[in-house]
């Protein structure tokens, strides 16, 4: 591979979100609200702030975005330190080339290496991409912490899932997170 090409080879930047300059937090939204459409709500953005954000370029071109932001779980009576992904999203030009699991790897060093526990809401066809990098499916209950409404079997829509859970976390049982404005999960 000559000099120029591996110059040439997207980068990662991680980012925390004081940090993010406003050029670049509104190319990022851009890109996110491009993949997710009408599905991406208004609150959603707000979701991926408050954290790291992992950005990949090309050039000065981003590329791929992704968040982890700190959230509460609660799970067997104990409270866990989670690591919430969100606003995942890769220009659909470089799908298919394994930029995206670079993406999801320095996300997940962040994870494991500030000690959480990752959590993130799949869309049901990517559901086999993060099964693959070790992320399990929810099976349990979910819910919110301090709400008074029992906690409830994930919606068909949902693909909650936590990344390595063992042996920390039990995919059967409940979990619970903090509330938030908009979607819990």
């Amino acid at each position: 591979m000559s000099q120029e090409a591996i110059q040439q080879e997207p980068r990662l930047e991680s980012v925390p979100t004081d940090d993010l300059g406003d050029a670049d937090a509104h190319t990022c939204e851009g890109l996110v609200r491009g993949a997710f459409g009408e599905r991406f709500t208004p609150h959603d953005w707000q979701h991926a702030l408050g954290g790291t954000h992992v950005i990949l370029r090309d050039g000065d071109r981003i590329i791929g975005h992704a968040a982890v932001v700190p959230r509460l779980l609660h799970h067997g009576g104990d409270d866990v330190d989670g690591g919430f992904v969100e606003a995942v999203a890769l220009d659909p030009e470089f799908r298919g080339t394994g930029l995206g699991a670079r993406l999801m790897a320095a996300i997940e060093e962040q994870i494991e290496s500030e000690d959480m526990v990752g959590v993130l809401n799949s869309l049901p066809d990517a559901v086999g991409f993060y099964e693959r990098r070790g992320w399990v499916l929810w099976r349990g209950l979910l819910g919110g912490i301090g709400n008074t409404e029992e906690p409830t079997p994930p919606e068909e829509d949902d693909a909650v899932m936590v990344f390595r859970p063992e042996p920390r976390l039990d995919p059967d049982g409940t979990l619970l997170v903090n509330n938030r404005v908009g979607s819990r999960w």
